[in-house]
């Protein structure tokens, strides 16, 4: 059996720790603490010390810098688990979730916030079991080409990435006010010209139309969940500052454009409205 799985992720990645019995693989090179902590609290609701925890990711500088990797929610794993092994292996771009050598996820995802709840994220799920084998064996064929961290190594590099983060962040902190104001007037520049791109040969009105029908076509939604999935895909429009370009106004204006695009499907009977419920949906 395959099925095809695509944003919101964030169901798929609580039915693959919600379906761990024996062990889990999870091959992701950016991990973050919302879902390992989802993966603990399950695991531990049931009451299993048994359940072997494997994690290949890439814990190299920069991903543990930028955060990309948050070693500390690495820690709290070995903290709150008994069964864990970690493998640093370089270079790691895979995304792969097996659960009990039954089950395997390969997808754009990582284990992280953003893959499961903001990323247009595309993969594949299937319990054939020889997929799942001949899966299960290439990503194990990976981890032996990394290197296994230990708790205590975890710990030490948990707190040389706080020390480094700090200093770099008094390095940034140092940097001449005039330098850092026109650097921030040239990051706005750029952004502006991305959104002249982006509207260039279509409306607000239209953007948020197309953004409406596709989130409806997902599920049902109140506004104040629309208003804030649609800032989440469109951040650039969506700033809640008064941005003008070129005349017109983008930012602070953004929820009255969505409730002309939503006035707009509804005239259209695209979508419809139910008072009582609150709740948006596709017709």
């Amino acid at each position: 059996m395959l099925d095809l799985v695509k944003k919101p992720f964030k169901p798929v990645f609580d039915s693959f720790i919600k379906d761990i019995k024996t062990d889990c693989l999870i091959c992701s090179p950016y991990i973050t603490s919302e879902p390992i902590k989802t993966l603990v609290r399950t695991i531990n609701k049931k009451k299993s010390k048994k359940i072997n925890i494997s994690i290949l990711t890439d814990i190299s500088f920069q991903n543990l810098v930028q955060k990309g990797v948050d070693i500390s929610a690495l820690l709290y794993l070995f903290k709150t688990h008994h069964n864990i092994s970690i493998t640093y292996l370089p270079k790691l771009h895979a995304k792969v979730y097996i659960a009990n050598k039954s089950s395997a996820i390969v997808s754009s995802a990582n284990f992280t916030y953003s893959g499961a709840n903001i990323n247009f994220e595309y993969g594949f799920r299937t319990t054939d079991l020889v997929t799942v084998k001949k899966i299960d064996d290439d990503i194990k064929a990976y981890k032996k080409l990394g290197a296994n961290i230990s708790k205590k190594e975890i710990q030490i590099i948990n707190k040389q990435v706080k020390d480094i983060r700090k200093t770099i962040q008094k390095e940034q902190n140092n940097i001449k006010a005039t330098i850092r104001l026109h650097s921030i007037e040239q990051q706005q520049e750029i952004e502006n010209n991305l959104i002249r791109t982006r509207v260039k040969n279509v409306s607000q009105n239209s953007i948020f139309s197309d953004t409406l029908l596709y989130l409806l076509s997902q599920n049902p939604a109140t506004t104040q969940e629309l208003h804030q999935q649609i800032s989440n895909i469109h951040p650039d429009l969506c700033n809640n500052e008064d941005r003008v370009i070129d005349g017109e106004h983008f930012g602070k204006l953004w929820k009255h454009h969505v409730r002309n695009a939503q006035q707009y499907l509804k005239k259209s009977n695209l979508i419809s409205y139910n008072s009582k419920t609150k709740l948006w949906r596709n017709i």
